[in-house]
């Protein structure tokens, strides 16, 4: 018995669209007796008749239409699922990281991008605050977040993983340092003092819609007189170069912490006496979510440039 198939009702179609077996069995790169047979045997199994054959050529029946009506829609159904997947075979593999502003986590970026082999790519990397970094992770529009955490929010953030399916994975423990231009009344010191520091502008990020514990940036007990509020790294980092503000962090483009620009020297790091708490640098993934190559050949550079850091500051 001759059960009904998808090359059947491709075959029925064929011949409905050309108006006859010869042009049908043309356009199917097959023999015209091969699909009289086919059509002969699917009638059969039907037990009606599909097709009127005369010298003018083939009409299909009234059966003939109803069962065309049926056969063009899975015809069509199956022609968009075989453009779905093949497109999906072709398409460009993903991979995205969402990172606080963190100069170690772009350069590593930057060394995973230049070992790139793919033929096709698209690739994301996004410097946003931490609340956004959980967010992306957790929805999957990142594959991996990119935090250094203050030890006193530790626990309070753990709590914020667990409601968000998030897992943080700590890589190194990075200290605090003033940024200042090469040229600042206070770069000369080995060390500085925050009432030192508090007498020129202070440049932090917009937190407006971030909490504290949330922030890479060190929270002053004390209120700074002067503030400068950015939302972005690159003007950051432009204040602190060209004018007496300093920055707080574990590290900023520019400066002698950076390998990359070493021969810059314009920004220097600087310890400061008030400011002994280490930052837990680490990263974000989804729970459960296995790791793929491309995050681990991340995560490589990113412990690698971490340690680099840690060795020049």
């Amino acid at each position: 018995m001759t059960s009904v198939t998808l090359q059947n009702l491709k075959y029925v179609v064929a011949v409905a669209e050309h108006g006859s077996f010869s042009a049908a069995a043309k356009a199917l790169y097959i023999s015209q007796s091969t699909l009289s047979s086919a059509i002969k045997e699917l009638e059969a199994e039907l037990g009606t008749q599909l097709f009127l054959r005369s010298n003018r050529g083939i009409q299909p029946t009234p059966d003939g239409e109803d069962f065309l009506r049926y056969a063009r829609e899975i015809v069509e159904q199956s022609r968009a699922l075989e453009r779905r997947y093949r497109h999906r075979r072709y398409a460009p593999t993903r991979f995205a990281v969402s990172t606080q502003r963190l100069p170690f986590a772009v350069r590593a970026f930057q060394r995973f991008m230049e070992q790139l082999s793919w033929n096709s790519y698209d690739i994301a990397i996004r410097e946003c605050p931490t609340y956004t970094i959980i967010s992306d992770v957790a929805a999957g529009k990142s594959d991996v977040g990119v935090v250094a955490l203050h030890d006193q929010y530790i626990p309070a953030l753990e709590k914020t993983f667990e409601i968000n399916h998030v897992t943080f994975t700590e890589l190194e423990r990075l200290p605090t340092y003033a940024f200042l231009r090469r040229s600042h009344p206070l770069a000369k010191r080995d060390k500085v003092s925050m009432a030192e520091l508090l007498q020129y502008p202070f440049v932090t990020y917009d937190q407006e819609a971030d909490r504290s514990e949330y922030t890479e940036e060190v929270v002053f007990h004390q209120i700074a007189e002067k503030t400068v509020h950015v939302s972005d790294r690159c003007s950051k980092v432009a204040l602190v170069r060209f004018t007496d503000a300093f920055s707080i962090g574990p590290d900023l483009t520019n400066s002698n912490a950076d390998a990359f620009h070493s021969g810059m020297g314009e920004i220097v790091a600087m310890p400061v006496e008030e400011i002994s708490d280490s930052l837990h640098v680490g990263y974000l993934l989804q729970k459960n979510v296995a790791v793929s190559a491309a995050m681990a050949v991340f995560l490589d550079y990113l412990r690698d440039d971490i340690i680099v850091l840690k060795k020049t500051l």
